[in-house]
Parts: C-alpha cells; sequence; structure tokens
C-alpha cells in the first residue's frame, strides 16, 4: 500500500539538511540489501543480486527529493505557504518517478516475467504515498524543537489526534452497511478541518499519520469498509491509498493556507504596531474618509488635534471647529486637488472649545493625504494623517520676524550674515551683507572668488592663511579684520566672525558669520591715536615752554618775590592762551580774544583794540599770546597802563603789498611815563623779539620811544585765516571784563 521507509529516508534527508545525505544514503542502501537478502531466503528462484539495483533505486528516491527541495526554497524548508506545498509535492512525485523507473528496469532485467508498467505504478504510488505521509511530519517535529510551540496550542493540537484515532478506530469497528463508504471521510472531515484552522502544520502531518495507519490497519487486517474480502484487493488497496492520497493533500493545503493567513495576520498586526508606533512617534493623526456616504473613521489623536473629545462620525461633523476663514480655503484647494489628480496636502487653523485643553488657541493644523478613486478613475474619499505644526508655524513666524528685523537693522547697523558652502564655492548673503560690500540692491549670492576679489590687495595674504590656519586645525570659530575694496573704490574696513562645521572626515563643509563694517571705529581708533600722540607733542611743548619761562624768569628777577610773581603772570597767561584752545578744541583762536583777554585787568578808556575779524592757528596763538602778555606786562609796569592818563592802541591788518600775505599787528602806547632803553634785553625783550621770528617764521620791530613804546609784528599769512564773525568760534565763552581792581604788582626794576 505505501512506503513508511520512503517517507521516513525523504523527511530525514529533508529536516537534518545536506549535511545528512552520506549517512541516510548509506542506511537505505543497508536496509534494502538486508531486506532484499531475507527476502530472497524465504522466496526461492530471486536472485540476491537484484538488491543492488532497488538499494540503488530506494536511495536515490530520497536525494532526488531533497536536492530539488534545496534548489528550489533552500535550507529550512517549512511546509507552511501553498507554493511550497506544492514544491514539496512536485519533487516528491519526481522522485518517486525515477525511483520507481529504475526499480522496474532492474526487475524486469532479473525476473523477465515482470510486468514493467505495473512495477513502476506500485513503486510510484507506495513511495509517494510513504513520502506524502510520513515526510512532513518529520519536518514539522524539527521545527517543533527548534521552535516549542504554546501550551495551549501543544493540549489542542494533541486532543484533535487523540479524537481523530478515536473516532477512526470506532468507525473502523462498525458494522458494515451501506453508509460504510462516506461515513469515515464526512467523521475524519471536521476533526482535519479543526487541526488545520487552529494548530502549526506539524499537528495536521500528524493527523494525516494518523488517518494512513487508521486506513492502513483496516486494509491489513481485513477490517471495517478497507477489509471487505468481498472486494478484490487490488481494488480495496487502489481505493485505500485514493482516500489517504485525498487526506494527506486536503490536509497540507488547508495546512498550509492558514499558516498563511495567521502569518499575514501576524505580519499585519506587526505592521499595525510599527504605524501606530510610527504615528505616536511623529504625533501623528490618521483618518479615512467616504464622500459618497460622508462618514469620517479616525483616531484619537487625530480627533484631539481638530478640537474634539470623542471622535466626529462625518466629514461634516469634523469642520465644525476648524477657522472659518479656512472653510473656503480647504473647499477650493480640495475641489483643485480632485480635479488634477494630485495629493491633497493642505495647512489650516483650527479653535478649540472651551472645554478643550488648547481652549483659547489658535492651532494651525497639516493634512497630508491620498485621493482612493474607485475603478473608473473616480474620487471616492481620502486616506490620510493630520498633524498639529502650531510649534513649528510659531517658528516660522518668529524667523520671519527676526529676518525682518535683521534685514530692516542690519543695512542701519552696518551688519551682514553669509553662509558659505565650501564645496559649492558659493556664499548666500543678506541685504546687510550687500550693503556693507557695495553689491547691487537684491544680491543674495555671491562667490569666493568674488568676494575675495574685494579684499584689499595687501589683506589677501592675511585672510587667506587665517582661512587655510583655521581649517587645517578644524577650529569652529574664528574672528578677524581685514579691508575691502568697494566698487566705489570705497576702502572700508571688515571685522568677520564666523562658525565652521566639518564632516565626520574632518573636511569643512559649511561657514556661517556675520561681517560687521567697522570703518568708523578704525577712524576713531586712528584719531584717537592721532589725538595721543599730538597731546604728548603739545604737552612735550608746554613743558619745554614752562621750563623755559621759569629759567629766563629766574634769570630776570631781582629777589624770589619779583620770580615768583612773574612766573605766576606768565603762567597765568599761557593758561589763558591754553584755556581759549580748549574752547576751539585746539583749532582757530580769534585774535580779538587773545588780546581782549591779556588786556582784560585794565579799564577799557585805557584801550583801544581793532581791526578785521580772524583767527590765528592753534601753534601761532600761544606765541602771540606770550608776546602780547610781554608788552601788557610792560606797559602796566613802566608804560601807558601805569599812569590814568596812558592809553594802549592795538591794531591788525592784512598787508597785501607782497606774496604771500601777512599780518601786521601794531602796538602804541601814548600819553604815558617817558619809557628810556636799557642797556641789556630782558627776558620778556627776549620773548618779543625772538620768539615771532623763531617760532613762526615773522619779523618783529620793537622801538622804546620817549613818547611811548612801539612794536611792530608781522606774521606770514598761513599762521592765520578770515572769517565773517568771530562768535561763530566762541558761542559761549563769556567777554571778559575790561576793568582793573587793585594794583598791578612789579615784575623788576628794568622795563620789559
Amino acid at each position: 500500500m505505501f512506503s513508511p521507509a520512503a517517507g521516513i529516508a525523504t523527511g530525514a534527508l529533508i529536516a537534518l539538511g545536506s549535511a545528512a545525505r552520506l549517512p541516510v544514503a548509506l542506511a537505505v542502501v543497508c536496509a534494502t540489501i538486508a531486506c532484499s537478502l531475507i527476502e530472497c531466503s524465504l522466496m526461492m528462484g530471486r536472485s540476491p543480486w537484484l538488491a543492488v539495483p532497488l538499494s540503488l533505486a530506494n536511495a536515490g528516491q530520497p536525494l532526488i527529493t531533497a536536492w530539488l527541495i534545496e534548489s528550489w526554497f533552500g535550507d529550512g524548508f517549512r511546509l507552511d505557504d501553498v507554493r511550497r506545498v506544492v514544491g514539496f509535492l512536485a519533487a516528491s512525485t519526481i522522485g518517486a518517478a525515477v525511483a520507481a523507473a529504475a526499480a522496474a528496469v532492474a526487475i524486469s532485467f532479473f525476473q523477465p516475467t515482470a510486468i514493467p508498467l505495473n512495477v513502476w505504478r506500485l513503486w510510484f504510488a507506495s513511495s509517494l504515498l510513504g513520502i506524502i505521509t510520513i515526510a512532513p511530519l518529520l519536518i514539522g517535529l524539527r521545527d517543533t524543537v527548534r521552535q516549542r510551540p504554546p501550551r495551549h496550542e501543544m493540549i489542542e493540537g494533541a486532543t484533535a489526534l487523540m479524537t481523530l484515532a478515536a473516532i477512526g478506530a470506532f468507525l473502523v469497528l462498525l458494522p458494515r452497511g451501506a453508509w460504510a463508504t462516506t461515513l469515515p471521510v464526512a467523521a475524519a472531515l471536521f476533526v482535519l478541518l479543526w487541526v488545520a484552522v487552529r494548530c502549526r502544520p506539524l499537528f495536521a502531518a500528524a493527523a494525516t499519520f494518523v488517518v494512513t495507519l487508521t486506513v492502513v490497519s483496516s486494509t491489513t487486517f481485513n477490517v471495517g469498509h478497507f477489509g471487505d474480502t468481498t472486494i478484490s484487493s487490488a481494488d480495496r488497496i487502489l481505493a485505500a491509498q485514493t482516500i489517504v492520497l485525498a487526506v494527506a493533500l486536503l490536509t497540507l493545503v488547508l495546512a498550509a493556507l492558514f499558516s498563511e493567513r495567521r502569518r499575514s495576520e501576524a505580519e499585519l498586526r506587526q505592521s499595525k504596531e510599527r504605524l501606530q508606533l510610527a504615528l505616536d512617534g511623529a504625533e501623528l493623526g490618521a483618518f479615512s474618509a467616504d464622500f459618497a456616504t460622508g462618514r469620517l473613521e479616525c483616531d484619537s489623536r487625530a480627533a484631539q488635534i481638530h478640537g474634539f473629545m470623542e471622535a466626529p462620525m462625518t466629514i461634516k461633523e469634523s469642520r465644525r471647529f476648524v477657522h472659518r476663514d479656512d472653510l473656503l480655503r480647504i473647499d477650493a484647494d480640495l475641489a483643485e486637488a480632485l480635479q488634477t489628480g494630485r495629493a491633497w496636502n493642505f495647512e489650516y487653523r483650527v479653535v478649540p472649545p472651551p472645554n478643550h485643553p488648547h481652549a483659547g488657541e489658535t492651532r494651525w493644523i497639516a493634512v497630508e493625504s491620498s485621493i482612493v478613486r474607485g475603478a473608473r478613475g473616480i474620487a471616492v474619499g481620502l486616506l490620510g494623517v493630520t498633524r498639529d505644526i502650531t510649534p513649528h508655524k510659531r517658528a516660522e513666524q518668529a524667523l520671519a520676524e527676526r529676518n525682518a528685523q535683521l534685514a530692516l537693522a542690519g543695512p542701519a547697523a552696518l551688519v551682514g550674515s553669509y553662509a558659505y558652502d565650501v564645496d559649492a564655492g558659493k556664499l548666500q548673503i543678506s541685504e546687510g551683507y550687500a550693503a556693507i560690500h557695495g553689491l547691487p540692491e537684491g544680491t543674495s549670492e555671491t562667490t569666493i572668488r568674488e568676494w575675495l576679489a574685494r579684499v584689499h590687495p595687501e589683506d589677501v595674504a592675511d585672510v587667506t592663511s587665517f582661512r587655510d590656519q583655521m581649517f587645517a586645525e578644524k577650529r569652529n570659530l574664528g574672528k578677524l579684520e581685514y579691508r575691502i575694496v568697494r566698487s566705489d573704490g570705497e576702502v572700508r574696513w571688515i571685522e568677520r566672525r564666523n562658525s565652521v562645521s566639518y564632516s565626520v572626515d574632518g573636511r569643512p563643509e559649511r561657514v556661517v558669520g556675520v561681517s560687521i563694517d567697522v570703518s568708523e571705529r578704525k577712524r576713531a581708533e586712528q584719531y584717537q591715536r592721532t589725538l595721543n600722540a599730538e597731546l604728548d607733542h603739545r604737552v612735550k611743548n608746554i613743558l619745554a615752554t614752562v621750563r623755559a619761562i621759569i629759567a629766563q624768569t629766574r634769570e630776570a628777577s631781582g629777589s624770589q618775590a619779583d620770580f615768583v610773581a612773574g612766573l605766576d603772570h606768565r603762567i597765568e597767561s599761557l593758561a589763558r592762551t591754553h584755556e581759549l584752545l580748549s574752547e576751539t578744541h585746539w583749532h582757530d583762536v580769534p585774535l580779538l580774544e587773545i588780546i581782549r583777554r591779556e588786556l582784560a585787568p585794565y579799564s577799557a578808556r585805557n584801550t583801544d583794540i581793532g581791526g578785521p575779524n580772524l583767527t590765528l592757528k592753534a601753534e601761532a596763538a600761544q606765541g602771540v599770546a606770550m608776546v602780547i602778555h610781554e608788552l601788557t606786562t610792560n606797559a602796566a609796569k613802566y608804560g601807558a597802563l601805569s599812569s590814568g592818563s596812558g592809553r594802549v592802541t592795538v591794531r591788525w591788518r592784512w598787508l597785501q603789498n607782497g606774496s604771500p600775505d601777512r599780518l601786521v599787528i601794531e602796538w602804541q602806547e601814548i600819553d604815558g611815563p617817558p619809557v628810556g632803553g636799557t642797556s641789556q634785553p630782558s627776558y620778556g625783550t627776549n620773548i618779543i623779539r625772538e620768539l615771532i621770528p623763531f617760532e613762526l617764521g615773522g619779523a618783529v620791530e620793537l622801538t622804546f620811544a620817549t613818547e611811548g613804546t612801539k612794536c611792530r609784528i608781522e606774521i606770514p599769512g598761513v599762521w592765520a585765516n578770515r572769517t565773517a564773525d568771530p562768535a561763530h568760534i566762541l558761542k559761549s565763552s563769556p567777554m571778559p571784563s575790561m576793568s582793573h581792581q587793585g594794583p598791578l604788582p612789579k615784575l623788576g626794576e628794568a622795563p620789559l
């Protein structure tokens, strides 16, 4: 009826893999030879040499079947889908057919009376039936060893097998009747379906084996339907083989189908779980909408995003909390998507109700969906996801505001930003950057070569060296000052601060930073350095002047008191001059103001000053003031200002009879006491006669006439400037009083 040995050999070889080919083949050969020798001893006339080709045929059958299955499906073969079951049946059929053909040829050779076709048919049927009923059981046992079934499945499968065995035994022992042909199959079918649907393929293979044992036992021991001796042995064997084959095929296919279904359901559950994890991780809500019925299905997150505490059931209801200004936009955009066939992706606002966690807020929602179309291409619904993008929208708004502020502040503050793509060699620049570098308005991109071409030629080497060193040392932050030459030729100072990002292999990829126009600061720094140098120079000059005044006053003084008084007055005059220079910020000083301040202690009735409006440069003001001070001091002690009737006249004018222009200052004393000259010049005389020629390149004529002292001073015009109104220089300076209070101290016995 069937060959269990063929099934055991094939199942063992498939379950154990290619490593078991030689052991299994040797075992089959040895068993076949032993069996054949025993048969030869019992059956006289049978050749013992027939055992050799039969053993090779028996060994070749599992080898061919296992090799085909391994070639088609690889290692770890399982009967868990229909495709594999069909492949298993095909390989088993080919292996059994080849082995049967070999056996038929061998038997015909040694026993010429045997009919080859009958031999082939009997061998093929028994081998194939053995493989189909036994091999799946061994394959399932291997899988069970590797992965033990759950306890409930073991109990359920064992119960089904025992029930099937009990039903089979009961049916076999029933008396013969008209119902005996179909009742066994009908009774066992329910249990077989139960095993195939509920359990893994191992239990289906075991159920097939139980049915096979029942049918074979009935036929062998002449019990039940298949043991009816009134029916020929050949017919009973054929019927038994047919029933076993049908049950085996039905059970294996059903088990594979339901195994596929269980696997698909498990994969679907895993997919849903992964999808839910993805939705939860991305904070997405899923939905589906049916245009025909208006039905809407959505999860809890999609409902909450749209302001609902419980999921809405219809499309109309889902729009309840959508901002009314966005409803028309939604309808228009969806209609366009339906017409053009594109996916519908849209952003709109939602205003949640008072009982919602986001009550009082306006939330931004993004929907991304696909349009579901019917057989004729007509849109029937939507399938998509929604998400709350309020934080993203707020960030966009804040970024837009900051960019707008930067765009407004950049040109005003002379600050520009840039982003440099190292590989592409391009810079994305802001409006402030373009304004600083003198680029056309609206320029948003430039190249590294264009930028380097604007760098001052003297700074190119420093800039490139700084960049290369920064990249070589993998520094992230950098700061550099350099000059640029704008398209209009103007030179500007730039302070650049940047940050560099590097790839995993240390290659610079992107540089972002700002460029600040620090030209004003640089000019201020240069002005400060110049001012400090000028101040240092002037302080040294003042100290030198004071030192000379001290030395000369000491030589001209007859006593300590005269020295102190003379030094005090001269330093006071020097201080008045410096006060004027300070008030004019060390620019031009009005000559009128210098003379008036020196003559201020005396009555306006005793002085007469006048001349065109002009100013003296700071370098000339100090020298002229010292000379006027010495003339005034001498007039107060010995000249016209020493008596109430004397007068001093000071006039100045431009002398234009030569080139270049020269300024003439004339000092004239009248109605004062007679003045006599001295045999030895004093310090004052030396100041008057030598200071102007030495410091300013001018000329001085000093005359001690009996009617009064005269002094004529000529100064080159380069030391003076004509002005329309001297008041513009000393707007806040009060005019000094022209009255004199108390007697003047005597500076010495000799005039000047």
